[in-house]
């Protein structure tokens, strides 16, 4: 059962990253199809940009700040020191820093994606892929595998998934509200981080089952 599940794991992890070559090619050679696709999804997530709305949205995408990502993944870490769970420590480490700041921060600057101009604000830097939905799929996609694995009480654990998820979404949308990020760029953004997160859970349940049989 549990090799089916991981090969399963791996499937969908190689059809995430199908999805994520599939809008790098797109923006590369400047697809119409993928113009198509970000107008649709201004005239969607946009709403109205002027509106006060927009301000409390444009406060709460500070949450996929590099600053607070960075706090939260110390805190994250410092609990799985506490617990004594070394090799999720550095499991939770090496991939958070590696979804959530190096691999985006690479292919921003290979690829080199023109960011929006005419939102609520303008931002210098690439636009492909959004380093704040990378970053914040990275540490909280972790910590619902974390409280998938180690939070025993259901209520606790399904509110630390559900809360992880709804902050991943919020952070992901407001960044095509305030129009720093076309919809293409979110969506590559997720394609590859669940990409990467699940080959991630692949490698921390085949660790845990070894441990197991070892113990």
């Amino acid at each position: 059962m549990e090799i089916y599940r991981k090969k399963l794991g791996l499937l969908i992890s190689l059809l995430f990253f199908i999805g994520f070559l599939v809008l790098f090619y797109g923006v590369i050679e400047d697809a119409l199809w993928l113009a198509e696709l970000d107008s649709v999804g201004n005239e969607i997530f946009r709403l109205d940009v002027s509106s006060e709305f927009t301000y409390a949205v444009f406060n709460f995408t500070h949450i996929g700040s590099l600053t607070n990502l960075f706090y939260g993944a110390l805190l994250g870490g410092a609990l799985l020191l506490y617990k004594k769970e070394i090799f999720s420590f550095f499991w939770f480490g090496i991939t958070g820093g590696l979804v959530g700041g190096a691999i985006p921060l690479i292919l921003k600057n290979t690829i080199r994606r023109a960011r929006p101009t005419d939102g609520f604000m303008v931002r210098v830097g690439y636009s492909f892929p959004s380093g704040h939905a990378m970053g914040t799929l990275a540490l909280y996609g972790l910590i619902i595998i974390l409280a998938a694995i180690y939070i025993k009480k259901a209520w606790l654990r399904y509110t630390v998934m559900i809360s992880s998820l709804a902050i991943i979404l919020i952070v992901s949308w407001s960044r095509i509200h305030i129009g720093v990020h076309y919809l293409s760029d979110i969506l590559g953004s997720m394609f590859l981080g669940l990409s990467l997160l699940t080959v991630a859970w692949v490698v921390l349940i085949r660790f845990r089952e070894k441990r197991v049989d070892f113990d």
